[in-house]
């Protein structure tokens, strides 16, 4: 039994009980048991077989479906799991070469594979997805069918493509290519072209430029509008245009949310953090890059953790008992991971297979709208923003993770946070108290938007556009599971790009913000 039914987020539809019935109860005297067995399966089908009006649903799921998996997975290693990892969010709690290579920051060759690939080609994926099912719609614009809702189809297209744009810059190097599919009848290899590689900026604009077009359609044929804002304000804010990016969110209400759903009916639909956390692959981090006064790596996934650490990089997930990251152990194994000589901590706004991750939100809009604030000088409108949604956290914390299950403060008293005031003191230069007041901003969006697919992102930023080394930015210095952490920031485009002739790998730098 499943919890919920959906069909354009990545759910199945179950076929109507009166029909199985009705099937159920043909005569076996008419029944031409060869042909029973010649079932086509829909995962199987042939692109030019989706070449009429009635494809364009099912094109249009496809597509967003894609974006799901490559975003946030199909219960599996994506985006969602990688940006943590790679960032200060998740450490690596397996044996697994590819996820201790995106932990310690010293990713594998290409050749080699990275937990990052997948989510690659189906960003990738959803990507054509959309381009081909665009290019469907104008092909049987006429059909009344297709008609009915082909602006609204065109601009949730457009979205999933803005999205695919963002999410690669964000987490992938500055040398993306872009291959050119064919957008209608089979898809020949031979005919594919090698597109240009982008840098972060391009590909920031190039998403900027998508969202614009599903955004121009009204709202009253877009009921997925404020999500292209949102996605544009996020180019906007990776590009360094911050009263751009406010703008773009203006007037958004905070309690919007626009879930990326996911269902406990099959693993492919499962969420990935729940599945991967729960088989103890990953767990809630604490002061990555940190020592202690004597010197000594402040282990992540210490039991009692703390709030402080020397150094650290990594912001206390878990030592700050924040109601936004509540976080559990992995009880039915004494809290231990899949690797013994590591403990699992999870992450409890993800509690079970069924819960859905957040895309995009008007906490995200007001967060976007608080760093336009700081970089035009309103340190008091930037707290202002900021201390609204702290005095709302019962309420959005709910809204984001309709699923939660609340650790801090314990039920059933309900999740409360206390007024920030401006860290900034008068003693300060004016560099100082704008890194002040920057550090406090960061870590609100950290502990917002916890395990959402933003911590990468934000960190590449601070060095891009902050002028931070990616060393002061992502974890440095000791890693617990020995040696040290690596240079990497972004994840390797992969190996099978290498038939793409307009590709050059020495042009995609992973240390590079």
């Amino acid at each position: 039994m499943t919890r919920k039914h959906t069909t354009a987020r990545g759910g199945l539809r179950p076929l109507p009980r009166l029909l199985l019935a009705g099937l159920a109860a043909l005569p076996l005297a008419a029944c031409d048991t060869d042909r029973l067995v010649q079932v086509e399966d829909p995962a199987q089908l042939r692109p030019d077989q989706f070449n009429n009006p009635a494809s364009v649903p099912q094109l249009l799921n496809g597509s967003l479906r894609q974006l799901i998996g490559g975003y946030s997975g199909f219960g599996d290693d994506a985006f969602l799991s990688a940006s943590g990892v790679i960032s200060d969010e998740l450490y690596w709690g397996d044996t697994f070469t590819t996820r201790v290579a995106a932990d310690q920051r010293v990713l594998q060759p290409a050749v080699l594979g990275n937990i990052s690939d997948a989510a690659f080609s189906r960003l990738q994926s959803a990507r054509t997805n959309a381009l081909r099912s665009i290019a469907t719609i104008e092909r049987f614009n006429t059909d009344p069918t297709v008609a009915a809702t082909a602006d609204r189809d065109r601009a949730l297209l457009r979205t999933i493509e803005g999205y695919t744009y963002v999410t690669l810059s964000e987490g992938w190097c500055s040398a993306v290519p872009f291959t050119e599919v064919p957008l209608t009848g089979a898809v020949d290899p031979t005919k594919l072209v090698g597109g240009r590689p982008l840098t972060t900026a391009e590909m920031n604009d190039t998403a900027v430029e998508r969202f614009t077009r599903a955004i121009a359609v009204p709202a009253a044929a877009n009921p997925n509008r404020n999500l292209a804002r949102i996605g544009q304000a996020r180019a906007h804010l990776n590009n360094g245009r911050f009263a751009a990016a406010a703008a773009a969110v203006n007037g958004i209400p905070t309690t919007y949310v626009f879930h990326l759903e996911h269902s406990e009916t099959n693993g492919s639909q499962n969420n990935p953090i729940f599945q991967l956390q729960s088989n103890g692959r990953y767990g809630v981090s604490n002061l990555e890059g940190g020592v202690t006064s004597t010197g000594a790596v402040v282990r992540p996934d210490i039991r009692v953790p703390a709030a402080t650490a020397v150094g650290a990089e990594g912001i206390a997930f878990r030592g700050l008992q924040d109601p936004r990251v509540p976080w559990r152990g992995r009880l039915s194994n004494n809290n231990v991971c899949f690797s013994s000589s590591v403990l699992c901590w999870l992450n409890n706004n993800y509690p079970t297979n069924n819960s859905d991750v957040p895309l995009a939100s008007g906490v995200e809009a007001r967060l976007i709208e608080a760093e336009a604030a700081l970089q035009g000088g309103n340190a008091a409108g930037m707290l202002t923003i900021l201390n609204a949604l702290r005095a709302d956290v019962a309420a959005l914390t709910r809204v984001l993770y309709p699923d939660s299950r609340q650790t801090f403060p314990a039920p059933p008293a309900p999740p409360s946070l206390n007024p920030l005031t401006d860290p900034a003191t008068s003693t300060m230069t004016t560099a100082e108290q704008f890194a002040a007041r920057r550090a406090l901003l960061f870590q609100e969006r950290a502990l917002w938007l916890f395990n959402t697919g933003h911590r990468q992102g934000d960190l590449r930023r601070l060095v891009r556009h902050y002028g931070l080394t990616s060393a002061q930015a992502f974890p440095s210095g000791p890693y617990f599971r020995s040696g040290n952490y690596g240079n990497d920031v972004a994840y390797p485009v992969p190996f099978n790009e290498e038939n793409n002739t307009n590709f050059q790998r020495s042009q995609c730098s992973t240390t590079q913000a």
